[in-house]
């Protein structure tokens, strides 16, 4: 029995023990576990953290290379090669902002050569300094003055001059002028040179309808027109208004005459039924008395007219009957006759009208190239010309030069620049010692109140005054500034890898895109839009993590990362920013 109550209490202890160990395997173990997730996930918003800096960064570089260039890019190196290569010049004008001067200079001078008749000239004082310390002046040559954008000099063929973009949006477009020989100009002119010519196009058309349309007068006017271009009397010009009444006169003949026609089509279709009714009824008149009787009545009635006498009776009336059948038809076969012989001369009518109009419109239209063309060359040549061929040939083949003045002078430069400018600048100290700060109060006041006015400083006076200063800067330093760094948060700045994905050797994904409206939508309020993305997958921003990652992911981190977009034109993050 005691040997039995011993076993039982070590059988208790061992249990108890075992309990204990268990137990504290247990904690232990879920302690370690959930110790080294809550390590994990915050490695995992460390990697998010700094995944969400450097898309931020590389926002940053697309938008300056936007504006740099006009697009996006959509392509790793080339934005890393913008970034390291690229240089952003910068102007400071600040101070030439808040200067000013006079308009008019001549009037400033004059005051202030009144005020003090002693002060010295600042220009014609340089001109004497240089030349007293052996310095020349010398002509420029034409090509120095394009150069110096004194002159522009532009080299034209004579029909450029003529023809020109604006011009020919004024003509009738009854033909393409073909500007290297001229010939479609020329033919019109030799057709009006004489009335058998110009009627050579209405050939195909009777006398009648040439007198109707009065071809002859409207001859006679083109042709005065045109006389009156080469002519020297001044109190004569060309007057095309006339054929332009002629033209207007023209198409309301020709709607006149489709009226007609149609009228006339509608009396021959009712003529074409009369006819059909007429033949209808003798169809059916001789199936019901017969061929026979038809053939005896039509021979009786012959024979009884020869002899002077009528038909009487049942015969009398089937060829009274038939005789009205006759009738019907034939007078309605001399109207449909009638009718297509006058459609055939109306159309004819409008066709002849239409071909005048036509004629009408090129001829106007080679009047006015003419007078153009003439008056070229008058203004070039300062004198007229009254020969057809030879304006022709001057139009085709002559080459002018125009000579453009852009800025009056002596079109004289120095032979010695630096002395000259060594002259301008102990002239201008010279000016500047003589007035003091109160006469240049005076100046001022003076200038004002004769109605001057001032000005900015243009960028060149800016520039010669030392008020405007440029300077360059890497395009690295424009973007990562001061203003943007005090604001930057989480990894440092490397711009060696900003193209790779933080603890990882894997770039982001680059991307970008340009939709630009056509015609129609840009009328609409179109304009152009452009898209860029930067993105990866969580995957990738987590890349060699524990596996216990998978597990921690919230939701939002089951797909990708990326900042922009390829289908709205937005430039936030997707992280909720």
């Amino acid at each position: 029995m005691p040997k039995l109550k011993l076993n039982l209490m070590k059988s208790i202890l061992i249990k108890s023990v075992l309990w204990i160990v268990i137990i504290l395997l247990a904690y232990f173990g879920l302690y370690g576990n959930i110790t080294n997730e809550i390590h994990v996930r915050e490695v995992m918003d460390e990697r998010k953290s700094e995944n969400i800096q450097r898309l931020k960064d590389l926002r940053e570089i697309q938008l300056e290379y936007k504006r740099q260039n006009g697009f996006y890019s959509n392509n790793a190196d080339t934005l890393v090669h913008f970034l390291f290569n690229t240089e952003i010049e910068f102007v400071n004008s600040e101070k030439a902002e808040e200067d000013s001067i006079a308009v008019d200079m001549r009037k400033w001078n004059s005051i202030q050569n009144r005020l003090v008749r002693d002060l010295i000239n600042p220009n014609t004082e340089a001109k004497r300094i240089y030349k007293q310390n052996g310095g020349e002046w010398t002509t420029l040559t034409e090509k120095q003055k394009i150069n110096k954008g004194y002159i522009a000099v532009n080299n034209y063929i004579a029909h450029q001059l003529v023809f020109t973009e604006e011009y020919n949006k004024t003509r009738n477009n009854s033909f393409n002028v073909d500007v290297n020989s001229l010939k479609n100009i020329t033919e019109v002119y030799k057709k009006q040179k004489s009335y058998s010519t110009f009627k050579s196009e209405f050939n195909s058309f009777g006398e009648e309808t040439i007198n109707t349309i009065q071809l002859q007068n409207t001859y006679n006017n083109i042709n005065t027109n045109f006389k009156s271009i080469f002519d020297l009397d001044t109190n004569t010009s060309i007057e095309t208004d006339n054929l332009m009444s002629v033209i207007a006169s023209n198409n309301e003949d020709i709607s006149s005459l489709k009226s007609n026609i149609s009228d006339t089509e509608d009396k021959k279709e009712n003529a074409e039924g009369m006819i059909r009714y007429a033949t209808n009824q003798r169809t059916t008149y001789t199936e019901t008395i017969g061929e026979d009787m038809i053939a005896k009545v039509r021979e009786k009635a012959k024979i009884k007219a020869e002899k002077g006498k009528a038909l009487k009776g049942r015969k009398g009336i089937i060829f009274s009957i038939i005789s009205k059948q006759d009738s019907t038809e034939n007078v309605n076969t001399i109207i449909v006759s009638t009718c297509e012989n006058d459609i055939t001369k109306l159309q004819n009518e409008i066709q002849a009208r239409e071909k005048l109009i036509g004629l009408i419109n090129k001829n106007t239209q080679v009047i006015q190239d003419l007078s153009v063309m003439k008056n070229q060359y008058n203004l070039i040549n300062e004198e007229e010309n009254t020969n057809f061929t030879s304006l022709v040939n001057y139009t085709i083949n002559e080459e002018i030069k125009i000579v453009t003045i852009l800025k009056k002078g002596t079109y004289t430069v120095p032979n010695q620049p630096n002395k000259w400018k060594q002259a301008r600048l102990k002239a201008d100290f010279l000016v500047e010692q003589a007035i003091d700060e109160e006469m240049l109060a005076v100046i001022t006041e003076k200038y004002i109140n004769s109605g001057g006015q001032f000005r900015d400083l243009t960028t060149e006076e800016g520039y010669a005054r030392g008020l405007i200063i440029t300077f360059i800067q890497p395009v690295k330093d424009v973007i990562f500034d001061n203003i943007y760094m005090k604001h930057r948060i989480g990894i440092s700045l490397n711009l060696d890898s900003i193209t790779f994905i933080p603890h990882t050797g894997i770039k982001y994904d680059f991307s970008a895109k340009e939709i630009h409206p056509n015609l129609m939508e840009q009328a609409q309020g179109e304009i152009d839009k452009y898209f860029f993305k930067i993105s990866t997958s969580y995957n990738n921003v987590f890349s060699g993590l524990d596996e216990e990652e998978r597990m921690l992911r919230r939701n939002s981190e089951r797909g990708g990362i990326q900042v922009g977009s390829l289908e709205k034109t937005i430039t936030n993050g997707n992280w909720g920013e």
